[in-house]
């Protein structure tokens, strides 16, 4: 009975060392330079294909679109406005002429103030940062 007490005890000792061993390492990466930013923030990223990517990066108030592959990163363009997510209609009865008037009159609101020259189909997307990538991943191909 000796012999299994010293040997839970023994492991027990290892498992915790392991332990505090990986805690005090994840620790100490997140201060080298590792940890979050506070200014800038990944909004959205599309994988566009193996190893190539776009993503919508913010500092502040400025949003940015960056290309990133394996051996370079590129910016693409400065986004001018956000872009606003556009709530599609909902029509509570079965009308189709008034669905329909309701998304035109949407659409074309929403294409009156766009600044950032890329008119897409937003109305049936839940995020728009995401269709813009969409759109413009479709160019690049």
């Amino acid at each position: 009975m000796g012999y299994l007490a010293n040997f839970m005890v023994y492991t027990l000792a290892m498992i915790g060392v392991i332990a505090i061993a990986l805690i005090v390492f994840k620790n100490a990466n997140s201060f080298g330079g590792a940890g979050k930013s506070k200014h800038l923030k990944v909004i959205d990223t599309l994988s566009i294909a193996p190893r190539k990517t776009l993503y919508v990066v913010s500092t502040g108030r400025e949003k940015f679109l960056i290309a990133g592959d394996v051996g370079n990163t590129t910016l693409i363009s400065k986004l001018e406005t956000a872009v606003k997510e556009i709530e599609p209609a909902v029509c509570e009865t079965n009308d189709f002429k008034e669905t329909m008037a309701n998304l035109s009159k949407a659409k074309s609101s929403y294409m009156d103030k766009s600044n950032i020259g890329i008119k897409s189909s937003l109305l049936s997307q839940s995020r728009p940062e995401h269709s813009v990538l969409k759109n413009l991943a479709e160019r690049m191909r």
